[in-house]
C-alpha cells in the first residue's frame, strides 16, 4: 500500500503551510529519513522527511503553494508497486486505518508532528538547520549541533552528518576507564574542572575549595573534581598517555554536561588538563595550571620513585613533607588519606608504571610548552617558589601569552598552601 505524504501541523497555532523546496521530483526514488520538502510558516521554516522508502508519485503541491494543514499532498509507493489514483490511495489507506482523521494531531503521524514541532521550536531559537532525526541522534550522544557540518540542502544538518561526526570524535572510553567523580559544589553558570596531580586524589582539593567558597569564587558556578585513572576511586589501568586520560575525563564532563568548563590542573594534573584543553571539542573557557608538569624538563625522580614505593607512614611521611614548604600542613589526616591511596590492591604497581611513563629517570617525557602557545581561552600558572617536586625555573619556559603567579615561600602544593590566593586567581579567570 503506497504511503501518504501529509502536511505536517508543527506548531500549536499553525493551520497552513507554504511549501518552499522539494528535494524529490515525481518519479524519484528517496529513503525514509531523507529530507523531503520544506515548509514555511509564520514561526519558521523547517524541513519535512520522507515518512517512507520508494517511489515519490502523486504530487499535489509545488513550490509556493499555501497547503491546509494534514493535506495529503504525494504518495510513495515501492518500487513495482502500482499507482492508484488518488481517491483509490485514500480509499486503501482508510481500510488500513479506519479511524484516520485529516487531522494531524489525530493522525498516525501525530508523534512525528510533534517531533517537528519540537524541531521546528528549537530551530527558531538557535539558528542551527537540522532535521528531527538528527537532532535526536545529537540529543543521545550529546552532541552540539553547532559543530556539526550538514550536507543536506541549504546547509541542513542530517541524521548522516551527525552519525559521520560520532565516527571522527575520540571513541568513547571503555568502561575500565569510568573515573569516578564529585560535584563539590553545586552551580548552573559553568563548572571549574579539578584535576589532581600525580598520587593524589579528588579529596584532596577541598581546603580551595573551601577558600573558593568563601571569597565569593563560586556563586552559581559548580565545581566537579575528578579522579586520575589509578588514583583515588577510578580503577587502575595503563592508561600510559595523556590524550587516553584526556578523552577519559572528557567523557566524564560530557555524561555530568559540565560545560562551559574552567579547567584546573596541579602537577601532572596540569599536564592532562592542558592536553584537555587543546585536544578536546568542549567548551573550555579558561585553563588554570598549578605547578604543571610538561613545561619543564627535570623532575624529582627520587621523591616519585620513594612515594610509591614507601610500605608504611614512617617512611611515607618523609616523602610527603617533600611537597610543602611548611611541614605543618602534612598532618596526620593527610597522611593517613596518602596512605589508603597507596595501599589498595594494585596502586602502587600502577603508580610505578605511570611514574616510569611519565617521569622517567627524573626526565619529564611530554613537553607541553609550544602547545599551550597556540591555546586561544586565558591561561594562568600558578607556582611556588620553593617548589621541590618540579622547579619554578620551568615556568620560564611558558609563552610569553601565559600570565604567571609565583608564591614566595611556598612548596608544590599552592593549592593548599596559599589557598586563598589561589582561589582568587581562579575567580579572576571564571570572571574573564
Amino acid at each position: 500500500m503506497p504511503t501518504e505524504v501529509i502536511l505536517p501541523r508543527v506548531d500549536m497555532d499553525m493551520t497552513e503551510g507554504s511549501i518552499t523546496a522539494w528535494y524529490a521530483r515525481e518519479g524519484d526514488s528517496v529513503k525514509e529519513g531523507e529530507p523531503l520538502f520544506d515548509i514555511e510558516t509564520s514561526k519558521a521554516t523547517m524541513e519535512v522527511e520522507s515518512p517512507a522508502s520508494g517511489i515519490v508519485r502523486k504530487v499535489s503541491a509545488s513550490v509556493g503553494d499555501t497547503v491546509p494543514v494534514g493535506t495529503v499532498i504525494a504518495w510513495i509507493y515501492a518500487s513495482g508497486e502500482a499507482v492508484q489514483e488518488p481517491e483509490e490511495a485514500v480509499q486503501a489507506a482508510a481500510a488500513q486505518a479506519p479511524e484516520l482523521s485529516s487531522t494531524i494531531a489525530e493522525s498516525p503521524a501525530a508523534p512525528v508532528a510533534r517531533e517537528l514541532a519540537a524541531a521546528c521550536a528549537a530551530e527558531a531559537r538557535t539558528g542551527t538547520r537540522a532535521s528531527p532525526a538528527a537532532r535526536k541522534v545529537a540529543r543521545e550522544s550529546h552532541i552540539e549541533l553547532a559543530e556539526v557540518s550538514g550536507s543536506g540542502p541549504h546547509g541542513r544538518i542530517v541524521k548522516n552528518d551527525v552519525l559521520s561526526f560520532l565516527r571522527q570524535v575520540p571513541a568513547v572510553v571503555e568502561s575500565s576507564l569510568r573515573l569516578n567523580r564529585l560535584w563539590l559544589h553545586e552551580g548552573n553558570a559553568a563548572t571549574i574542572v579539578l584535576v589532581h596531580g600525580f598520587a593524589a586524589e579528588l579529596n584532596s582539593w577541598r581546603p580551595l575549595v573551601h577558600a573558593m567558597r568563601e571569597a565569593g569564587v563560586l556563586a552559581d558556578i559548580g565545581v566537579l573534581a575528578i579522579d586520575l585513572p589509578g588514583h583515588g576511586k577510578s580503577p587502575d589501568c595503563d592508561a600510559l598517555s595523556l590524550r587516553s586520560i584526556a578523552e577519559a575525563i572528557e567523557a566524564v564532563l560530557r555524561e555530568e554536561y559540565a560545560e562551559p568548563a574552567h579547567l584546573v590542573g596541579h602537577s601532572f594534573g596540569g599536564a592532562v588538563a592542558s592536553q584537555l584543553a587543546a585536544s578536546s571539542r568542549l567548551a573550555v573557557r579558561s585553563l588554570t595550571l598549578i605547578a604543571p608538569a610538561g613545561i619543564g624538563e627535570s623532575c624529582n625522580w627520587a621523591f616519585m620513585n620513594g612515594l610509591t614505593k614507601a610500605t608504611d607512614r614512617a617512611t611515607l611521611r618523609p616523602w610527603l613533607e617533600e611537597l610543602v614548604q611548611d611541614a605543618s600542613f602534612i598532618d596526620e589526616g593527610f597522611v593517613t588519606t596518602a596512605e589508603q591511596q597507596l595501599g589498595r590492591p594494585g596502586r602502587r604497581q600502577t603508580l610505578e608504571r605511570m611514574a616510569t611513563a611519565f617521569f622517567r629517570d627524573g626526565r619529564l617525557q611530554v613537553d607541553l610548552a609550544p602547545l599551550l602557545s597556540d591555546l586561544r581561552m586565558p591561561v594562568r600558572a600558578v607556582w611556588g617558589a620553593a617548589d621541590r617536586i618540579l622547579p619554578i625555573a620551568h615556568a620560564d619556559r611558558l609563552p610569553r601569552t601565559v600570565a604567571q603567579h609565583r608564591f614566595a615561600g611556598v612548596g608544590h602544593l599552592p593549592q593548599i598552601e596559599a589557598a586563598d590566593d589561589v582561589a582568587r586567581v581562579i575567580g579572576e579567570q571564571t570572571r574573564r
